[in-house]
């Protein structure tokens, strides 16, 4: 009889699902340098070997959670380039605005301190944007624009609407040099 492994690889993908959403919540609660690992298993239900087998490491955790986040919907060629931006940067916002303006702040404090947490996002969105447009100049405008819109919108605590206006630039400002 042959072994089925779909149960113990749907529980594994289960756990690995409890442990970002663990992570995210406490994040958001208690800020990033407050989290360890052990708290995060806590919450989740699960044993640290069961983190170990998905992450190497809380940073490792991080990056991944940002890259599973965003992969499914970013590269679609099917679609223009202004399309796949468009998209890319509303559900980016929305991921933020639905993580909390806590969240968002700690990740722009990281992001000047030059910590991993801050620098990952960053680089992910640079790396990103340029494969979408697949033009460097172009793509680092639309980044300053963006994070310089979050930080406004941590600044104020919460008291614009982000969405609002990165769709007012990309409209006004973007759309007709991709076509």
């Amino acid at each position: 009889m042959k072994y089925d492994n779909s149960t113990r690889k749907y529980k594994s993908n289960e756990n690995k699902e409890k442990i970002i959403k663990s992570a995210l919540k406490l994040i958001k609660e208690k800020g990033y340098d407050a989290v360890k690992v052990s708290d995060i298993t806590l919450d989740a239900g699960v044993s640290k070997g069961a983190f170990y087998i998905h992450f190497k490491s809380k940073e490792d955790l991080i990056e991944q959670q940002i890259n599973f986040y965003y992969d499914d919907f970013v590269l679609g060629k099917e679609k223009s380039k202004y399309d796949r931006l468009k998209h890319f940067l509303d559900e980016s916002i929305k991921h933020i605005k639905d993580n909390g303006l806590k969240m968002c702040q700690e990740w722009f404090s990281h992001s000047v301190k030059g910590s991993f947490y801050g620098k990952t996002k960053l680089g992910y969105d640079i790396k990103t944007i340029n494969e979408i447009l697949e033009d460097e100049e172009l793509t680092n405008r639309i980044v300053s624009i963006y994070y310089g819109v979050l930080n406004m919108w941590c600044f104020l605590d919460g008291n614009i609407a982000p969405e609002k206006i990165i769709e007012d630039y990309l409209e006004n400002e973007v759309r007709s040099k991709l076509e």
